[in-house]
């Protein structure tokens, strides 16, 4: 719902032309862009406002996907919906003195900017996102406020009972269930005569200190554990299965030669509820959370007032061409 929750850029395939198809003169598209598309209470947005928006939310999509009528019609609704949204939260936030400080705002930016090597690297992908530095600030900005709304509107929600928490376990028990379960750890190589020597080292010396030597998978550092693997997750695993724990196999895959010593098995069961408690808290907590962001969402809406220019939205058009045309 907001520019900042998720701050990921990926190359463009494509470049997007968000256009105003009421009039090809050009002061009659600069009269139109700055007619208002949306309007709640007195936050207004633009015709040129919604198209970059618009732009931004079909960027990543390829240029049949990004034109269809349905695709437009749902990003457009989308929009619409984070405006509204976000004017509404603006709004409760001015008038319960909801204000995040100048200092405050700066920290998040450092920790944001901390992530990439130098400014350059950062303000780079802001350009590929077609988004200012400030524009971009603001936008952390109320990704900020929206948070500090969140959590004051469901600060006064009650944790789930005991009885709560033993329903949600009955009812959602099929998720509980696990199937059954080796726990492992690998040594991969590229080489068939360097895994069967490995193998053959792993009788006499320390498993972990073999993988942290040898190995080229990512858990190497961690002396090859992979931890548990459930039967059908991984198919070239799935012959473990029949083996007994202690037990070190050589297996071929598309990665290459694993050497796997099998370290324990599990039958297939449901988990405890006691294992499984703070899962459904954080299960329960959500769900509450959200009805009430719901129920606080219908009363604003019920308070404000909400204006559409239907047909300025139908008119706004999506244009693709390729990037090195």
């Amino acid at each position: 719902m907001t520019l900042c929750e998720s701050f990921a850029f990926s190359s463009r395939l494509l470049i997007f032309s968000v256009f105003i198809g009421l009039t090809a003169c050009t002061s009659g598209y600069q009269k139109n862009s700055t007619r208002p598309v949306v309007q709640i209470n007195d936050h207004v947005l633009s015709t040129k406002e919604f198209s970059n928006l618009l732009a931004r939310q079909l960027k990543d999509l390829d240029a049949l996907t990004a034109k269809d009528p349905a695709t437009v019609l749902r990003s457009k609704e989308s929009v619409i919906r984070n405006f509204i949204v976000r004017g509404l939260t603006l709004d409760w936030a001015r008038a319960n003195q909801i204000v995040i400080s100048e200092k405050d705002l700066d920290k998040e930016v450092d920790k944001y900017r901390s992530n990439y090597p130098d400014d350059l690297s950062f303000r780079r992908l802001l350009a590929q996102e077609n988004m200012s530095f400030s524009e971009w600030r603001e936008g952390l900005r109320y990704t900020l406020i929206e948070r500090a709304v969140f959590n004051k509107l469901t600060a006064q929600i009650a944790p789930p009972s005991n009885e709560d928490i033993k329903q949600y376990y009955e009812d959602h028990k099929a998720q509980f269930k696990k199937k059954d379960r080796i726990f492992i750890r690998q040594i991969v190589t590229d080489e068939q005569a360097k895994s069967e020597l490995l193998k053959a080292q792993a009788k006499t010396s320390d498993f972990a200190d073999l993988a942290k030597k040898y190995s080229t998978a990512p858990e190497a550092k961690l002396g090859g554990l992979v931890g548990w693997v459930e039967l059908g997750s991984v198919d070239f695993f799935d012959p473990l299965f029949k083996s007994n724990p202690g037990s070190t196999h050589l297996i071929k895959s598309p990665f290459g030669y694993h050497i796997v010593k099998l370290e324990k098995k599990a039958a297939a069961s449901t988990l405890p509820l006691e294992e499984v408690r703070n899962q459904i808290i954080r299960a329960l907590m959500a769900q509450r959370e959200q009805a009430e962001f719901v129920k606080w969402l219908d009363a604003q809406l019920r308070s404000s007032k909400v204006l559409k220019d239907i047909e300025l939205i139908k008119a706004i058009s999506v244009q693709t061409r390729a990037e090195n045309e």
